[in-house]
């Protein structure tokens, strides 16, 4: 069986879904210790984790919040006699002044998502082993529509803002670069990695996830904008904003047809279909 934290979220309620009768969700809202944690994933069968839930960037505590999460999955993850260990973590373990992030890319965050995100992968990877496989999954911009039909990511909010008449507001100049992955193929990924845990020889691996496609929030800005008729504006510059893409093979998203589909969900969901 496999157990999905943050089964409420956005791209876990997803996998919950395509899952099926082979996934279960775990609530660490109430399983708030390693030992009460690992007597229910012992109960459910579980042989894989996949570890989503977590605070949001910009969240108060989300260093502390985020390590101790790790610490409480992996605690009671261990106690199994197997368990393969997927965990969602982020491009934004990386520097600013990367640009392009790979495997290879230094881990040097600079908010306290990133520290967060990178505290909790050194935890992980800390334990891994032939019985405890960890996979660490760096991702980028999640974007689509969420189960209950709320559209999710930058493209989400730049299609809200036009459906209320505007503006679209792009914070600095609009230069900054995005990789903007669809959920589906965030859940592609997380399902290639279950089906194909890492060596028994090096017990751990890390994968950058994203599009393989650069797109400046002027861009997107630009193709909401035409959808909708709306107009846009400059606002003062994000402090925390990263700017990149992920150096991987590229995804084949199509990001007019990504817009489209969210924009059609804002509409219904603003009752104007």
């Amino acid at each position: 069986m496999i157990g999905v934290t943050g089964a409420s979220g956005f791209i876990g309620a997803h996998l919950l879904t395509q899952l099926g009768g082979s996934g279960f969700g775990i609530d660490l809202r109430t399983l708030r210790t390693p030992n009460a944690l690992a007597d229910y994933l012992r109960a459910q069968d579980c042989r894989t984790v996949v570890h989503l839930a977590g605070p949001l960037p910009g969240d108060s505590n989300a260093e502390a919040v985020t390590t101790e999460l790790a610490q409480r999955v992996a605690g009671a993850a261990m106690t199994l006699d197997e368990c393969h260990i997927i965990f969602s973590s982020s491009i934004r373990v990386h520097s600013r002044e990367e640009g392009v992030f790979s495997v290879g890319s230094v881990v040097a965050p600079f908010d306290s998502y990133g520290i967060g995100k990178a505290a909790a992968e050194a935890v992980f990877l800390g334990c891994a082993d032939e019985a405890h496989p960890v996979s660490i999954l760096r991702i980028s911009s999640v974007q689509g529509v969420g189960v209950n039909g709320r559209a999710k990511g930058l493209i989400g909010v730049f299609a809200r803002q036009a459906a209320i008449g505007g503006p679209i507001t792009i914070m600095g100049t609009g230069e900054s670069i995005k990789d903007l992955i669809s959920v589906d193929s965030t859940l592609d990924a997380i399902g290639d990695c279950i089906l194909q845990p890492p060596s028994e020889l090096t017990h751990s691996q890390i994968i950058p996830v994203g599009s393989g496609q650069s797109t400046t929030v002027s861009e997107l800005a630009e193709i909401v904008g035409n959808l909708s008729g709306i107009g846009v504006i400059h606002i003062d510059t994000d402090p925390n904003d990263l700017s990149g893409h992920v150096d991987c093979e590229s995804s084949g998203e199509n990001l007019q047809d990504m817009v489209e589909s969210v924009w059609r969900a804002v509409k219904t969901e603003m009752g104007d279909s």
